[in-house]
């Protein structure tokens, strides 16, 4: 292969692909549908101040600081993953996405514990609507990465070379952080800026 081929080549998959592209497009779009959330809880919580959050809302700040810490590293591990398979080495990109894979499910057995131990209901109150409805978008889209996780494992499982498997992890590897960084914003603002 000449040097020219060889430095397209490169170029090439240092670029985002299409998918990749698209991605970015429809988590833009995402990111819009989480600020609106954002813009609602602020816009509650301004009109009930200094009653924030109200009586009877108590958070395990400390056990979803530890879960988010787990979410956060499932970013990183996942990106392990990204970086084994874009050098070939497809058993260790396998064994990254597992990893990340058990740590998001580890995240959401928290949001589900979570979830039958607080002492308030989406009923109860604005907060407690607004902390479901905000958690419970979230943990959607958790399922839906792990979801995307066991098809790229399912993808990446036969020994041939795949020319579109790179492309598919790294845009799965973007929908990852973008829910790994939604989550950040939303522990800061549903657990910490609520301590008292």
């Amino acid at each position: 292969m000449s040097d020219l081929a060889v430095n397209q080549t490169k170029a090439n998959n240092r670029r985002p692909s299409m998918l990749g592209i698209g991605t970015m497009i429809w988590l833009a779009s995402e990111l819009m549908f989480f600020s609106g959330l954002f813009a609602a809880y602020f816009a509650i919580r301004a009109h009930n101040m200094p009653n924030w959050p109200p009586p009877g809302v108590h958070l395990d700040v400390l056990l979803s600081g530890l879960a988010t810490i787990v979410l956060v590293a499932s970013s990183g591990t996942f990106q392990m993953a990204v970086i084994a398979l874009e050098k070939g080495n497809k058993s260790k990109a396998r064994t990254w996405i597992v990893i990340s894979f058990i740590m998001g499910c580890i995240f959401l057995t928290n949001q589900g514990y979570e979830w039958t131990h607080l002492p308030f209901s989406v009923s109860s109150n604005a907060f407690g609507s607004m902390f479901y409805l905000m958690t419970g978008f979230h943990g959607l889209h958790v399922t839906l990465g792990l979801i995307a996780m066991l098809g790229l494992l399912l993808r990446i499982s036969g020994p041939g070379k795949d020319p579109g498997e790179v492309a598919v992890i790294q845009a799965v590897s973007y929908y990852w952080h973008f829910v790994d960084v939604v989550w950040v914003g939303l522990y800061t603002v549903l657990f910490l800026l609520t301590l008292k």
